[in-house]
């Protein structure tokens, strides 16, 4: 009889060890050089089935990419070891706890955050739960100020993410109220937007004035982004930096104006698919005709021009001080309409670039508010990126006869993914100087007061 696990015929040790998590293998490998030599970095076969006690397997979630995003991906499938995935994770993990928790313990933001991104991109939904999002959840809720890596930036002096000029003499972390008007990171960017909203800018006068002095910001759109959140370069690019200030903006706007919170989804929705299609036409990958809830805010129109003729002064308008309105909170009733007339419709032409992996969907529908009022009319269309990665919706909002508003958005999560649609609003005509805004919609289950609760 074997006196010890390492005296078993090495297939059964291997056997034995294939149903350890990545804690206990490591532990294991510590114990004794016969022990490390079943857990060098070499045994991929017994490190991938550690990393799937705990994530996701990647190539589920790979094989749901569209065709256009392939090749993009297939140096990361190629390059994938699974050893080297487990400890970059884990590490991650425990930098997260440790620098939380000792505000002296360096933290690479950077590495930290991208590392999070790919378990997002690899995470997939089996029987409604996923392993990655799993993983993710308990770490933002264990760990002690877990939030700080969504807003901080470590002082660190060969990151991307720190202007040179910001370097102190201290060690305290630079966080985007710091950054001011600097361009900020888009790995850091759509890492808070996939977050969601933290406590942390609910609360902060700065947070808020940040926030706005992009969205309010004339420059920060134009015809060659179609006057949305994208690049000013006729790419149809998401500004991830754009989609983070709406969001900010929007999930107070929604809690102190309609008392309705949206909570962190703690990446729940990030993941494309995960939107139930029970009820949805099989064309509709966009969830166009699931139930939408939604508003925009405005800030008020001599603020607005103030602001940004002072932009070109030596003291920039500090818009902290400022409050938006609201409007009404509407719910989208909206069905999918190939008619020709939308397709030839001159407010739904578009000159940016979009992926045909799946057809531009055109819709009528109706945005109803709480009043008794009439319905507004909406029509619109989606599609995708060139990226294949993230939704792109066009609004065009009707009333008294005639065309008023132009919305444009984006779903940052990507098709069907129960995620939020963040975005622009601006007259259809697209005036110079005209009023603009942000706007939201949501799924109606994402909220935790009823829409249909009377205030």
């Amino acid at each position: 009889m074997a006196e010890s696990l390492i005296d078993l015929a090495p297939e059964l040790v291997e056997l034995i060890l294939s149903f350890l998590g990545p804690s206990d293998l490591v532990t294991f490998g510590q114990t004794c050089r016969c022990a490390t030599q079943f857990t060098l970095p070499s045994n991929q076969i017994l490190w991938r089935s550690a990393f799937l006690q705990v994530f996701d397997n990647p190539k589920t979630a790979w094989e749901l990419l569209l065709p256009s995003a392939r090749p993009n991906n297939r140096s990361r499938e190629a390059q994938w070891d699974w050893y080297r995935e487990v400890r970059r994770r884990f590490e991650a993990f425990n930098a997260v706890h440790q620098r939380t928790a000792d505000a002296a313990v360096p933290l690479d933001s950077e590495s930290v955050v991208t590392t999070f991104l790919d378990i997002i991109d690899t995470a997939s939904i089996s029987q409604l739960e996923s392993l990655n999002i799993d993983y993710l959840r308990r770490l933002f809720k264990a760990g002690p100020s877990a939030e700080k890596i969504v807003h901080d930036y470590h002082r660190d002096i060969d990151s991307i993410s720190l202007p040179l000029d910001l370097i102190q003499a201290d060690s305290r972390p630079f966080t985007r109220s710091m950054l001011g008007r600097r361009e900020i990171p888009e790995w850091a960017s759509r890492f808070h937007v996939l977050y969601g909203a933290t406590s942390r800018e609910a609360d902060s006068v700065r947070a808020r004035c940040c926030a706005r002095a992009i969205i309010y910001d004339w420059s920060v759109t134009d015809s060659r982004a179609e006057y949305g959140p994208f690049t000013k370069d006729n790419t149809c690019t998401v500004n991830f930096a754009t989609v983070e200030a709406i969001a900010s903006l929007m999930h107070r706007v929604l809690e102190k104006g309609h008392k309705l919170r949206v909570p962190p989804g703690l990446f729940w929705h990030s993941i494309p698919y995960s939107m139930s299609s029970q009820f949805l036409p099989q064309e509709d990958w966009a969830g166009v005709t699931h139930p939408w809830v939604g508003t925009y805010a405005f800030l008020d129109y001599r603020s607005l021009v103030h602001y940004n003729f002072a932009n070109n002064l030596e003291h920039p308008m500090d818009l902290g001080g400022f409050e938006e309105a609201c409007g009404d909170l509407m719910r989208l009733e909206l069905k999918i309409n190939d008619s020709e007339d939308l397709r030839q419709d001159p407010r739904l032409q578009t000159e940016l670039p979009s992926c045909t992996d799946l057809p531009m969907l055109f819709f009528r529908g109706t945005s109803n508010g709480r009043s008794q009022r009439p319905a507004i009319l909406v029509r619109g269309s989606v599609s995708l990126t060139p990226n294949a990665k993230q939704v792109r919706w066009r609004f065009i909002i009707s009333y008294a006869g005639e065309d008023q508003w132009s919305l444009e958005g984006v779903q940052p999560a990507g098709p069907r993914s129960g995620g939020i649609i963040y975005g622009l609003w601006s007259h259809v005509d697209h005036d110079d100087h005209g009023p603009t805004g942000p706007f939201c919609y949501f799924p109606s289950e994402c909220c935790e007061q009823d829409y249909t609760q009377e205030e």
